[in-house]
């Protein structure tokens, strides 16, 4: 473990004359002298996992839905313009320089770097001297190595082929090709999932720790998108560990009864959590998630005080070009708060009833707390009035674009719930979804459908739709019979704003060709990846640009 560090020694000399000091100095920590007990093996197994709680964040999440027909951030006033950074990830006129695609490179190569420095140390360690096994050395490593295969996985899904690194004592690499950085993560996974542990009893906590399910999924996700990544199809591979994890080989996994359960106060207990990020109000995990979807008083609406400020940014992209306008009939894609059925128990207003009980998944119309009466007034174009979040852009009737909002504009989505101030200590408890079982039946059932078993794939997702309806009674099931685009629409309303909408697009072959609320469909396929930084590029000049930028 390379970790050095600076000893000062703060001494008075005429107070310590009697005392004898007898210790010893260390100017750097290795395994030998750090890791000596359970403890600090987890201590060092943990180092790379916080890096991948916050890499879940804002920047990554930006760039797979704020480029897409499902999330927007609209220029209101003179907020979030920006200098048209928002703009340009909608229009697909993004730049090197541009700092989210900045923040996304940079974020995953530290990720990469610190998991490899965990795994060496913990390969260096001799686990029967602190009262482990061999077997959970086996474990601890190849979490490391999942959690590698994932970080690698989000690079090539970005960007396209990356260095690859086996040590951080490795010479500065150029990039790999795609196909390399495939088989890479694909080698980690298969040497990773033998050695994992299973879950072995449903509702058990999934906080974090990378268990044989979660790895299996990883390795499905990269069968399923390996047409995008690498121009071979592996649709028939996903299947396999899909219908491998419902059929319960690599552990005990079962669908959650309810809508909710995969996102409420207590998520991480739900049948269906693969792999969780832990969160807890102490620690503002997802402080960034909440920051920048509501207003600034929103806080009044939800009768709860938030310890940091809300910036009123981010919503549901329209489905309505005005007040008085349908829903937009010109694009196929997109529409979101609209392709909700109207019976969707997740349509109803957001509405927190106590007890960590709580009903629908987006604040919509009046902002004004049913149970307090309190009102969630405007501070500026809307200065006094009560906020009234509307499913269109178009302030004053200027127009439906992106730079012609206002506090009103959009509605806005409540993935994970919000308690009032009576249960202040759960705000934020919920843990953010990295993987859930709903996700192995979606690609099970996309599999399926590519196959020409449209009835097989219908099934997988209308076991899902039904717990979002009263009594299951599901007036719009998914036909046998269905496109491309109803299956589009069923992983939008199923994963909205999950941060994984982009990549779906590009493996439905929908990303340059469809147009949605002012985007025009650019035909440009070097638009599927992210440029490489600028300015990480100038550091190492063996890194070549993507074709296009």
């Amino acid at each position: 473990m390379k970790i050095k560090y600076a000893v000062m020694a703060l001494v008075g000399a005429a107070a310590l004359t009697s005392c004898n000091l007898d210790e010893k100095f260390y100017s750097s920590a290795t395994p030998e002298t750090f890791i000596t007990s359970k403890e600090s093996t987890y201590a060092i197994l943990a180092r790379p996992f916080t890096h991948w709680k916050w890499y879940l964040g804002s920047e990554r999440w930006m760039l797979q839905e704020l480029t897409t027909d499902e999330m927007v951030c609209p220029a209101r006033g003179k907020d979030f313009y920006n200098g048209g950074e928002y703009v340009r990830l909608h229009e697909f006129t993004w730049t090197p320089t541009d700092r989210w695609i900045k923040g996304t490179y940079e974020g995953t190569t530290e990720a990469i770097a610190r998991t490899l420095e965990a795994k060496a140390d913990l390969e260096a360690v001799d686990y029967t001297k602190i009262g482990m096994t061999e077997a959970d050395k086996a474990d601890n490593i190849n979490q490391l190595n999942a959690l590698l295969a994932w970080f690698y996985m989000r690079g090539l899904d970005y960007f396209g082929g990356m260095p690859i690194y086996h040590s951080n004592n490795d010479a500065v690499a150029g990039r790999s090709t795609a196909k390399e950085t495939y088989d890479y993560i694909e080698s980690l996974l298969k040497t990773a999932i033998p050695n994992l542990k299973q879950k072995t009893q449903l509702g058990a906590s999934e906080e974090g720790y990378i268990k044989q399910g979660a790895a299996a999924a990883m390795l499905a996700e990269l069968y399923f998108n390996a047409k995008s990544y690498i121009g071979e199809e592996h649709f028939d591979e996903c299947a396999q560990i899909c219908q491998d994890i419902i059929d319960g080989k690599y552990g005990a996994y079962k669908l959650d009864n309810t809508w909710y359960g995969p996102f409420c106060f207590d998520n991480d207990k739900s049948p269906e959590a693969m792999w969780n990020v832990p969160s807890q109000n102490a620690k503002l995990e997802y402080n960034w998630y909440y920051r920048y979807f509501y207003h600034s008083n929103a806080d009044k609406y939800f009768n709860i005080s938030f310890p940091a400020s809300t910036w009123n940014g981010f919503g549901l992209a329209p489905s309505k070009e005005s007040a008085t306008s349908g829903v937009y009939t010109d694009f196929k894609l997109g529409n979101p708060y609209a392709k909700f059925n109207d019976k969707d128990l997740r349509k109803k207003p957001y509405v927190y009833e106590g007890n960590g009980k709580y009903q629908g998944m987006f604040l919509v119309g009046k902002q004004v707390n049913p149970y307090t009466g309190e009102k969630d007034l405007g501070t500026k174009v809307q200065a006094g009035k009560v906020i009234d979040l509307v499913d269109y852009v178009n302030a004053g009737n200027k127009g439906s674009n992106y730079i012609n909002a206002d506090e009103n504009s959009c509605i806005r989505l409540v993935k994970l719930p919000i308690p009032n101030k009576d249960d202040q200590t759960m705000l934020w408890n919920p843990d953010w979804p990295a993987m859930r079982l709903t996700e192995v039946y979606y690609m099970l059932a996309e599999c399926k459908w590519r196959k020409g078993d449209g009835a097989g794939a219908a099934k997988l997702i209308n076991q899902v739709r039904k717990r979002n309806f009263e009594n299951g009674n599901d007036p719009d099931p998914v036909p046998d019979n269905f496109d491309v685009y109803r299956l589009a629409d069923e992983w939008m309303i199923e994963f909205l704003g999950e941060g994984r909408r982009r990549t779906d697009l590009i493996r439905l072959g929908l990303w340059t060709t469809e147009n949605w609320w002012v985007h025009t469909a650019i035909n440009d396929d070097t638009k599927k990846l992210f440029p490489i930084p600028s300015q990480d590029i100038q550091a190492n000049p063996l890194l070549k640009q993507n074709p296009g930028y």
